[in-house]
Formats: C-alpha cells, structure tokens, sequence
C-alpha cells in the first residue's frame, strides 16, 4: 500500500507467465524496448516456443509429456529440415495386389488406407512407424464393412487423427432401386463399436433435397469427409427421363455437427444443370471448424458456426472467367486437431493454422494448378447493410495465389505452406501422351517467414510475377504470391510419382510398376 510495485520487480518466473499471454509479434516488440525483458526472453524457452510457433504460423496442441524446451528444438529442426531435400534416402512399401486397380487410395496421419469398392474392402496400416508412435492396422475383408442388410456403399472416410471410420451407404428396396435412403455410419478404426464422441452411431440424411418424382434416379459421385467435429457428403446425381436417357445432373450437401447430432438441416444444393457430363464440377474442403468452401466455377465461402441451420454465404470470391471445373486435392487431416488420447499423446506438438496455410486446386479442363493462401478466407466481407461480398479475381487473386501448369499425370500435393510438384526436367522430351522423360520434384513454401529468412544459395526466392496461358481459352494469367523453391538433384519418371502426398515431415510418392508380375509400391521419403 506505500509504494507500487513495478513490471520489471517481478520474479522472472511470474514475468514470463505474463509475457505469455501476449501475441507473439507483441513479445518480440517488448524484447526490442527493454533490455531485461529481453534477457527474460533469451533465458524462456516458452516464451521462445510461442514467437516461434507464430512465425511459422502454426498453432500448438496439448501434448504436456514433451518438455518445451524440447518442443522448441524439434520446432526449429523441422524448418531446417526442408533445407537439404535429399531424396536418395527413402524407403519403399509393397502394395497389396488385390488394391492395385480402381482403389481409392489416402495417406493420412502416418497411415495408408486402400479402399477398392468393387470388393467392399477396406485395408489401413502404419507407414514406417517409430517404436514410440501409437498406430492403428485393420483389414476388413469384402462385405464385412456394414452390418445392415441390403446396403450398398457410397464411400467412406478415414481418420486415425480421430480414431474415426465413416461410412456413407444406401439401402434400397429390391422391387424399387430407386427408392433407396442414404447414411452414414460413425464407427472406430480400432474397433468395431461407435464413436465415442458421436452422438449416434448413424448419421441421418435429409430427404429434402430429392426430387419429386424418385423415378429413375440414381447417385453416380460423391465424397464424404470430415474435419474435427464437421463432417460433410456430397453427392451427384443424374437425373433421367421415362426412356432412360439423361438429360441433367444436380448436386447436394449436407453438413453435420457430428459431436452434438445426429441429424442437421445445414444443407446446400445446386441448380439443376442440363448437360452430360457427369464428372465431378463441384468440390467442397474445410478452412477450420467454423469456415467451409465450395468450389465450382467461384469459391464461395460460407460460415458453418450452427448446423441446425442453413450455412451463411460470407462471400463470393470469383474466378477468371475461362477457369471452371476446379477440384480441390488439399487433405485436411494437417489441420485436424487430434480427438483420440492414444494417439495424441504421440502427434506433434503443433498443427497447422487454417489462417496460414495453402490450397491446391486443379482445373483439369484448363491445365492449370492453383496454390491459393487461406489468408484471403479470413477478412470481414460484408458491407454496411450487411450483405455479403462479392470479389473480382483481380482485387483477390493474383497477390494471394500461384498458377502453374497442370502436367499430366501428377498432381500438386500440399501441407501447412508447402507445396510438391513435379516440373518436367531441363532439356527432357516429351512424348504423343503429354508425359516427359525426366522429371525433377519442386519443393515450394509458401509461408512469410520462410520469405524473410530465405538465404542466397540454398533456395531460390521467387517474388517475381509469374505468366501462364490458360489452354482453353488463350487467356494468360498473371499471379505472384511469393515462395521459396528448392529442387531435387535427383530426376524421376512419370511412373514413379503417379500419386503425390506431402506430410509434415514426409513425402509419399505412389509408383505404378507396369509390369504385371510386379506390385505397385509406395516410396517414403523422410525429411
């Protein structure tokens, strides 16, 4: 009560608890005020974790078994890691023969699932695991997926992050095909039972979204994902007339709370289009658990806070106009928080911030790749009478995306900020099929930090414009979001990297062997 006591008498250990509860660019402000909150500063491993994790924009997690000071030294490792890029130490991985044809493959959270509906058979098993690291292996042999009688499968999702099996499937009656109602089962992967953090074992759809007359209406796409308490179906349908014949195609999509509920009225659909081609022109991913995008011919962003209701346009953001049928190839298990005790207590202790990270969309029919920062899916879009906004590609798009040409047949894997391609080698040939000789694999990371610490000599920094001509159209495009690049020394055919996955700190390179008296393999290469 005589005198007041200042900042800087504090113990140092009480200092540091309340510097730590600022942002990280406000600590690093105080540091460069004040010389003792500065030796605080050197002297904290905490408070060096959270300016650290900040910069690379990522978000921590809640794995108290590792000592921060240790979290900090694998944090920083993790970013020199990507500076050496070797690619001649790797490992490869025999694929089961029976998933070598029309299977869905997914590399998620360190694991390998197949899943070949054909045979109704699903196989998951650990990648190269760690001694330590908490893993999940399960074959399910055809037709032991569902319990239910008279099903068929639409398509499942898995989620070894959240211990999560999901199974969207359809019974019919056998006098009436068409007359069929959809679900979706919430099982565990190491276990047959429910999950526990499911309010039911099945997921209810609505039937709102179907037409009047059922007759001769069948679902030919679909795609079913989640992302930690969300999870979303969509689905494509033609529709037919009394011969038989199509004459148009529409979409659905139904959203769930699938922690709160078993039902959900947050749903959206699209307009009946009146053509024949029946491949997938809409796509949908997740941006965080209150954010989710749909990709047609724009991507329109829409809040998902409540799913008792429909979702809520935010805004619009418009694609050049020759760009259409984008599909969205970015996987979200990076930025899922893990739900599963187990196998949290052997994650790492840091996930990727949905605010800062990159999505890889592809338009197929325009040979084109965009990388596209989230950063621009996080403003505040709607105007003084609270409308919602509408962006034209030139306020929004070329400062916050890169456009690459689309070689076939690989596809741009990303992960946090970093993205993989594989450019056609110098000086290499190519062939009547579009497919080159050599190819060399790209490493790019997007994230500003890796801009402001980019050193001469072991990355390019490349902050120039970049120009690419759309092949429908003509049009050429310009975008020039920044990023660093390192290439591999070592050259690859295009058999070697049909599939592309990126991990934190793993690629994953899917090579088909031509050969039949030889099985398909995954190379792991460990960064």
């Amino acid at each position: 009560m005589k005198h007041k006591a200042e900042l800087l008498s504090l113990p140092e250990e009480l200092l540091t608890y309340i510097l730590s509860f600022l942002p990280w660019r406000d600590i690093l402000h105080c540091t460069s005020l004040c010389k003792a909150i500065r030796q605080t500063y050197m002297s904290s491993s905490e408070l060096q974790y959270v300016t650290e994790l900040g910069s690379q924009q990522l978000l921590p997690t809640s794995n108290n078994h590792i000592s921060v000071s240790k979290r900090l030294q694998l944090l920083r490792d993790n970013t020199r890691a990507w500076f050496k890029f070797d690619l001649h130490s790797f490992e490869t991985i025999s694929i089961p023969e029976k998933f070598h044809m029309f299977t869905a493959t997914y590399i998620t959270n360190g694991h390998a699932c197949f899943w070949k509906p054909s045979i109704d058979s699903i196989r998951i098993f650990p990648i190269l695991p760690k001694p330590s690291q908490q893993t999940i292996e399960r074959d399910f042999s055809p037709g032991s997926l569902c319990a239910v009688p008279n099903h068929s499968n639409i398509n499942v999702f898995m989620d070894p992050a959240q211990n999560l099996l999901a199974i969207a499937y359809a019974i019919g009656d056998d006098n009436y095909p068409s007359d069929e109602e959809s679900y979706i089962e919430l099982l565990t992967l190491d276990g047959d039972g429910a999950h526990p953090q499911a309010a039911g074992r099945t997921l209810f759809m609505s039937d709102l979204w179907l037409p009047r007359s059922r007759e001769n209406f069948v679902t030919r796409c679909s795609k079913l994902e989640a992302f930690g308490r969300h999870i979303a179906f969509l689905r494509f349908v033609p529709l037919f007339d009394g011969t038989g014949s199509s004459f148009a195609s529409i979409w659905w999509l139904q959203i769930w709370d699938w922690h709160n509920s078993t039902s959900s009225n947050s749903i959206l659909s699209g307009p009946i289009v009146l053509d024949l081609d029946f491949d997938r022109s809409t796509d949908f991913c997740f941006l965080g658990n209150d954010r989710f995008l749909i990709i047609s011919d724009d991507l329109k962003l829409y809040s998902i806070e409540d799913t008792s209701q429909s979702p809520q346009l935010l805004a619009c953001f418009l694609l050049p106009a020759s760009v259409f049928n984008l599909q969205c190839f970015t996987p979200t298990n990076d930025i899922a928080r893990s739900s599963h005790p187990k196998i949290q207590a052997q994650q790492a202790t840091w996930i990727s911030d949905p605010k800062h990270r990159v999505l890889s969309l592809v338009s197929h029919s325009s040979d084109l790749d965009f990388v596209i920062s989230t950063r621009i899916f996080f403003g505040d879009f709607f105007d003084s009478e609270g409308m919602s906004a509408t962006i034209p590609w030139i306020y929004w798009g070329p400062s916050n995306a890169r456009i690459f040409l689309h070689h076939f047949p690989c596809r741009l894997g990303v992960s946090g900020n970093r993205a993989l391609y594989a450019f056609p080698a110098p000086g290499a040939t190519k062939d009547g099929y579009s497919i080159y000789s050599e190819y060399r694999l790209h490493l790019m990371d997007f994230s500003p930090l890796a801009v402001r610490r980019h050193q001469p000599g072991l990355r390019r920094l490349v902050n120039e414009p970049s120009i690419v001509e759309n092949c429908e159209s003509g049009e050429y495009l310009t975008t020039f979001l920044p990023y660093v690049e390192v290439v591999s020394d070592r050259t690859f055919s295009w058999g070697e990297f049909v599939e592309i996955w990126l991990d934190n700190d793993k690629i994953y390179l899917f090579k088909e062997n031509i050969d039949n008296d030889r099985m398909d393999q995954l190379e792991v290469i460990e960064m």
